[in-house]
């Protein structure tokens, strides 16, 4: 989870490709059909998927319950790193993927969207450090990116731009996605280039269908100009980050499949990843964190939430890499796909960020959590449009099989996962491992080396800075080749760590990675781990090997400096920096927001804060048709939002909680068509003991009052990580059952005023 939202931006006129229809696909792929003459190519295509918030030992060719046959088929032709290191969570670990220096070097050192005034953290990409795909592209590739891109400034994200540190500023042709950390499966909101479009209206639709038909319409697009001309594509599912949404039928093939607990099935991972090699023989299981039950000891409701938490885990994760697999069959019909780099990897550890219960809605995750009996009132939808979920902490543990802790953590459940690389034409290995160690940062140069592309002196214009990762291409012919060498260094919100000659120090700072608000110094001792004996890190060896701490310390301090590492600080920091400026804008703008017309995707830190404050509202419009269903404006969506519309052409303000419950307050008569002005008061009361606040709701056309009522209702702070303020129009999951996100406002809308002053609540939003 994040502090604060990523900005959704767009211009107003869409354009698309024609999608390719989602098919659906088998638990096993069918036989390819047979692959015509190779396309004879001078460098090959490189198709790189990043999966989102997989851990080590949650795909099959790793060990994992959860079939993934599409892997597994890349992973027979080519190699398995099984010593691959990412930073602690995921925009960190894409800006230094598609840069090649390390994360704190081009200032993405947390999270973007949490980003502070510091070198390290501000989130401002280096002009000086252009990304893999600019210098593929300043090499004649074409160069596509989809899905998942989350790792650029709040303020840079607005209709307006700039576009800089969009994937189109950064060195791809085209961009078809999301932009922020994750998106809802069903309805996203999606961005093609620069534009904001709505989803594809097929049947049965899903993102990571959706996103494997963009795919292989890029890669076909190619033949109207030049079929040859090679490619690099970076595929970003929101699989499997949470929301874990599922197709019923894929989520019914894993029924039962995780009853035995994750007890179990961690001892079932580990004799399964020894038995593959990917372990050595005597690997004990990490210990469990301290505040985590044994299955044994949960009761039958428990067990029965917490396995159907992970069956739609699962499915969401096979299903999107069953349309993986379409993308290769695509290339196999073609004759690419010996001439085609496949990489695939995780941006990170699996996520505990549900807590100990999970979540059926993940915003939930900023107040109290959920108990066992909240989540399981959503247990028969879970996975389905009705749910925004999140699963239990410890199927994260068993993810990370057998490391300890998980994601957000610099221990190696949070950084060590699975990275696969295949290359038909040129690696001769087939299905070998490789146990080098290997960092986020080796993947650009490594992919420079192989398609042998020379870093572009400039990008844009800009002298480029040396990538700071290594070329691990000696890897593919051989195990024992040099991997990463030299110590390296890895921190998150002050967890700490550095690797070196199979040894790791590391300290225990943050690990209730569910909770926010963690404020502590980082007076932490270095713990010590001998990972090529104890890669579940068991046995603290700090106390037996001082000298060993000690260098490695220095070591680390000596790269922080380098990095841009200092100074360390806590996530909660960033909560208090995003208060501030909320303030600061607030009183810059004497509690106003105007607007001349419609805008859209606004995050909740440049939005007004309706969520969290009483407001006045007042607009002019010229209805152009009489008995519509539009908004005036929105913010959030089903699970969580506030929106005043037209229903049926009657002006109605609809709150909705975390649980999609709707409290509706509707004028008594239907506008008419024509010029005219409206207004809604919405006076906010103090909540009560259980949260419910009083809003006293007013509702005028012209001077005449049409609806005035009291309600009482527990409005959430915080929406979800994607929902955005829009007007004339609700993207996403509209906050309206009935509305088709998209759908503009049938007339004009101008002179929007948000005014905040006298109006009640006071709380300042949740960024």
């Amino acid at each position: 989870m994040i502090l604060r939202r990523t900005v959704l931006a767009i211009a107003l006129a869409a354009t698309a490709l024609s999608p390719v229809p989602a098919q659906v696909e088998a638990a096993s792929p069918a036989a390819p059909p047979a692959a015509p003459a190779p396309v004879q190519q001078q460098r090959p295509n490189v198709l790189l998927w990043l999966m989102d918030d997989v851990g080590f030992a949650q795909v099959s060719s790793f060990g994992g319950l959860v079939q993934t046959p599409n892997i597994d088929r890349a992973a027979a032709m080519g190699l398995r790193y099984s010593n691959y290191h990412t930073a602690p969570i995921c925009s960190a670990s894409r800006a230094s993927l598609l840069t090649g220096r390390m994360p704190h070097s081009v200032h993405i050192g947390g999270h973007a969207t949490a980003a502070r005034n510091f070198s390290g953290y501000d989130a401002h990409i280096p002009a000086g450090a252009g990304t893999v795909a600019a210098n593929f592209h300043a090499a004649g590739y074409a160069t596509y990116a989809l899905g998942k891109w989350d790792h650029l400034p709040n303020a840079d994200v607005s209709t307006a731009g700039p576009f800089t540190y969009w994937a189109t500023g950064q060195g791809f042709d085209r961009f078809y996605g999301f932009l922020s950390a994750d998106a809802n499966n069903w309805e996203p909101q999606l961005v093609r280039d620069v534009t904001t479009i709505g989803r594809p209206r097929t049947a049965n639709y899903h993102l990571s269908a959706d996103l494997a038909d963009q795919a292989i319409a890029m890669i076909q697009s190619r033949g109207a100009t030049d079929p040859e001309r090679p490619f690099f594509m970076y595929w970003a599912t929101g699989a499997a980050h949470a929301p874990h949404h599922a197709p019923p039928e894929w989520i019914a093939r894993y029924k039962g499949k995780f009853d035995q607990g994750w007890d179990k099935v961690r001892e079932e991972i580990l004799h399964q990843q020894i038995a593959k090699g990917l372990m050595p023989s005597g690997t004990k299981l990490a210990p469990l964190p301290d505040t985590m039950p044994r299955w044994d000891s949960l009761s039958a409701e428990e067990k029965q939430l917490y396995a159907r938490q992970m069956e739609v885990f699962a499915a969401s994760l096979s299903y999107a890499d069953a349309q993986f697999g379409r993308i290769l069959d695509t290339l196999q019909s073609s004759g690419e796909l010996d001439n085609t780099i496949i990489v695939i990897t995780s941006d990170n550890g699996a996520s505990a960020e549900g807590g100990p219960h999970g979540l059926y809605n993940e915003a939930a995750v900023t107040g109290r959590g959920l108990s066992v009996a909240d989540n399981r009132a959503f247990l028969d939808q879970w996975g389905s449009a009705s749910t925004y979920p999140h699963y239990a902490y410890g199927w994260a543990v068993a993810g990370d099989t057998p490391f300890r802790y998980y994601k957000q953590t610099t221990h190696e459940g949070g950084t060590r996962v699975p990275l696969v690389i295949a290359w038909p034409k040129g690696i001769a290995a087939r299905g070998e491992l490789r146990p080098q160690f290997a960092h986020v940062a080796d993947i650009a140069p490594t992919l420079l080396a192989a398609t042998g592309v020379k870093l572009a002196e400039t990008v844009n214009n800009v002298p480029q800075l040396p990538m700071e990762g290594q070329n691990l291409t000696a890897s593919f012919a051989s195990p024992r080749a040099p991997g990463h060498e030299g110590p390296q260094y890895v921190e998150l919100y002050g967890n700490k760590g550095l690797w070196q000659d199979g040894w790791q120090i590391v300290t225990s700072h943050r690990y209730k990675t569910w909770d926010w608000q963690t404020a502590k110094t980082f007076d932490e001792p270095w713990e010590l781990y001998d990972l090529q004996k104890d890669p579940g890190q068991t046995t603290n060896l700090a106390a037996r090997y001082p000298e060993r701490v000690t260098a490695m310390a220095a070591a680390f301090n000596e790269q922080a400096k380098r990095y841009n590492v200092y100074p360390i600080h806590n996530l909660s920091d960033t909560a208090g920096e995003s208060a501030r400026i909320a303030a600061e804008d607030f009183a810059r703008r004497r509690g106003k927001w105007h607007y001349a017309g419609p805008t859209s995707n606004l995050a909740s830190m440049i939005a007004p804060p309706i969520n969290t404050r009483g407001f006045r509202m007042s607009a002019k419009l010229n209805l152009a048709d009489a008995g519509v269903t539009a908004p005036i404006f929105s913010m959030g969506g089903r699970m969580g939002g506030i929106a005043f519309y037209l229903k049926d052409g009657i002006p109605m303000l609809v709150m909705n909680d975390l649980g999609g419950r709707s409290v509706p307050v509707a004028a008594r008569q239907a506008l008419t068509t024509g010029p005219q002005r409206i207004a809604i008061d919405v006076v906010r009361g103090t909540a009560d003991a259980a949260g419910a606040v009083p809003f006293n709701v007013t509702i005028r056309s012209g001077s005449k009052i049409i609806a005035q009522e009291k309600v009482d209702f527990t409005l959430p702070a915080y929406f979800g990580i994607p929902e955005t303020f829009d007007i004339a129009t609700d993207w996403g999951s509209p906050v309206l059952a009935g509305y088709r996100a998209g759908t503009a406002f049938p007339g004009t809308l101008t002179d929007i005023l948000f005014d905040f002053n006298g109006m009640g609540g006071g709380g300042l939003s949740l960024h």
